[in-house]
């Protein structure tokens, strides 16, 4: 993980000093040097996802599938300080036939009553020694408001998420419902069957 972080900040040094030697020393048009500009800077964006999901801090990305999940916490709303709450849930990724891939991933996602209920009623099994296996089904979350009623819903909800109107910086905008996510008992890899 350090050698890709230490890659990706050897190759912005490069790419910075290429830069500046078109905007300073090359007789190329005005017009290659501003879209050199352009593209350096709509790089800075993609790089900060891309090195948020390789240090250690939770994904905002999307659940996977299927997972197992080891543990969560859930940080209520506090509307005194401006705190919009936070569910972290520490998953593995379980595969078609429920084998666990990868290593075990810390997510983030948006407060909401309905989760913090299914979450800590999995916090519970687990506590009892019972494995947990969590689905996501994104057929489950369809919207039931007009496209109106929607676009109003968004709209409001960038206002409402900082004075100005501005947004959290590395925040992304996720289509999460909790009506998406179920929990039940882990159920038991589908092994092969044996020849004859």
């Amino acid at each position: 993980m350090t050698f890709t972080i230490l890659t990706l900040t050897a190759a912005y040094a490069m790419v910075a000093s290429l830069l500046a030697y078109l905007l300073l020393l090359s007789r190329l048009h005005w017009v290659f040097k501003a879209l050199a500009t352009l593209s350096v800077v709509a790089l800075v964006p993609l790089t900060f996802f891309g090195v948020g999901e390789l240090r250690g801090l939770p994904s905002d990305g999307n659940l996977p599938g299927s997972f197992r999940m080891l543990w969560a916490q859930v940080i209520e709303p506090n509307p005194l300080q401006g705190e919009k709450g936070h569910v972290f849930i520490w998953l593995q990724t379980l595969d078609r036939d429920n084998y666990p891939t990868g290593l075990p991933r810390a997510y983030q996602l948006p407060y909401s009553d309905d989760l913090q209920i299914k979450v800590n009623e999995a916090l519970g099994k687990i506590s009892q020694g019972e494995e947990i296996q969590g689905k996501v089904d994104a057929r489950k979350a369809l919207p039931e408001a007009t496209s109106e009623a929607l676009a109003q819903e968004i709209k409001t909800g960038l206002n409402e998420a900082r004075p100005g109107g501005t947004s959290t910086v590395g925040e992304r905008i996720m289509t999460f419902e909790p009506s998406m996510l179920t929990f039940t008992p882990e159920a038991a890899p589908i092994t092969p069957t044996k020849p004859p």
